[in-house]
């Protein structure tokens, strides 16, 4: 039996969009990644997988961002606040990766979050 392989195909996004994001993302946004080391089980911790931040300095930034996201067909999380600041996250390696070759077509590379 021949197997199908489902492609994905990412619409081509606007390079105002990405442009805008990117402007976020460098401002102070920053990506959180899995540990490489597999985890024992005493072990207690929450990054379990891929995740672009955005940081919004208030809820017209927030709304905007969704905005932009939403455009660049990127599914966001439930922001959150942290220090008078509000937090957008997108979560998974697919679209974690799929921002990266956005950011790398205007030059820019991302660097990992140190915890």
């Amino acid at each position: 039996m021949k197997q199908l392989k489902a492609k994905t195909q990412n619409k081509r996004v606007n390079k105002s969009i990405v442009k805008k994001l990117a402007d976020y993302f460098v401002r102070n946004g920053y990506v959180r990644l899995p540990k490489e080391t597999p985890k024992t089980k005493k072990s207690s911790g929450s990054r379990k997988g891929y995740e672009i931040r955005f940081v919004a300095k208030n809820k017209s930034e927030l709304k905007e961002l969704k905005q932009l996201l939403a455009e660049a067909d990127f599914k966001s999380g439930k922001p959150f606040d942290k220090f008078n600041q509000s937090v957008l996250p997108v979560y998974g390696k697919e679209q974690f990766f799929r921002f990266k070759e956005l950011l790398a077509g205007l030059k820019i590379r991302i660097r990992n979050h140190k915890k």
